[in-house]
């Protein structure tokens, strides 16, 4: 098991600089987003068991597809700092995307390029055994290339009993300062066996995918635990759905959304519930676009019913 170190490049705490973030993003934003969005901030959630009242930017960025590949490695790294800039924090990745490859790249643009007080990194390992789970861990903080990780979670529900203790003596350590579990398979319900004991939740919600309303997300809120949500575009069905249609006109003007995938993005951002979404993408453009979902104006509950049904 690790012991902790300090991490010499981070010199606002996490919670000061997310704060921050929110006040800062129209300003450094300007030069990078179209104007559809630039005027505004970006929404930020509150982490519930933060004990400084830490905030999430709702919007961040998944990079399970093809992330860990190096190729165009040029867009990637300016995927990460449009997303920073943008006014974004997480970045989600996992032990086995790519082989590894994943987090051993986002760790190295993150030092390459002195991003990484920027990120709020969460991460995944999915094998049995403690001592298994242990390695995975260890191996993690070195392919990041940093000595505190922001969120670990358990992969798809493997062998959860067993690794809650690891977990709970990492977070007591400072290694760590979340851990959950995720899901986003048919069984992803099952989540709630473990809710009362878990900081984080990540799971698959979207338009054409929405069982999580009837029970994930309102159990999250009512014990505590953030949410993040995997496969926001539901695996682009939706988009696939709309091709060639126009975005209608009430979605631009009232919700400022001008493609279909930001529509998309909107639906899950305005569920209350949820703390932060994580699209994935290569693509420094596709970053932006999905970065103006995640700002002002909030769909209410008439625009959520208007969203859906260009899907029902």
């Amino acid at each position: 098991m690790r012991s902790i170190s300090m991490c010499p490049n981070q010199g606002l705490t996490r919670a000061q600089f997310l704060k921050l973030a929110g006040a800062a993003s129209a300003a450094s934003i300007a030069p990078t987003l179209p104007s559809y969005g630039s005027e505004q901030t970006m929404i930020m959630r509150p982490v519930p068991k933060s004990k400084d009242g830490e905030l999430l930017p709702v919007m961040g960025l998944g990079t399970a597809q093809d992330f860990g590949v190096r190729r165009d490695i040029s867009d990637k790294t300016l995927v990460l700092k449009n997303l920073f800039s943008g006014g974004g924090a997480v970045v989600d990745t996992a032990a086995n995307y790519a082989r590894g490859s994943s987090e051993e790249l986002i760790g190295e643009l993150l030092e390459e390029h002195n991003l990484r007080s920027e990120a709020f990194i969460a991460t995944k390992f999915g094998e049995r055994g403690r001592e298994n789970g242990i390695k995975s861990m260890d191996r993690s903080f070195s392919r990041l290339r940093t000595d505190v990780i922001d969120l670990m979670f358990v992969h798809n529900m493997v062998d959860v009993d067993t690794h809650l203790p690891s977990l709970r003596e990492y977070k007591d350590q400072g290694l760590i300062r979340y851990f959950g579990v995720t899901s986003t398979g048919r069984s992803q319900d099952e989540l709630s066996r473990w809710m009362d004991q878990l900081d984080f939740v990540e799971f698959a919600y979207a338009v054409d995918y929405r069982s999580a309303e009837n029970r994930l997300l309102p159990m999250a809120a009512d014990k505590g635990v953030a949410v993040l949500v995997a496969l926001p575009l539901g695996r682009g069905r939706p988009l696939k759905a709309m091709k060639g249609k126009k975005v209608p006109e009430w979605a631009k003007e009232e919700l400022k959304c001008h493609t279909y995938a930001q529509l998309l993005l909107k639906f899950v951002v305005s569920h209350p519930n949820v703390t932060a979404v994580i699209p994935g993408t290569n693509n420094p453009k596709h970053m932006i676009e999905n970065l103006s979902a995640g700002r002002a104006p909030i769909a209410d509950a008439k625009q959520i019913k208007r969203i859906a049904a260009l899907w029902d």
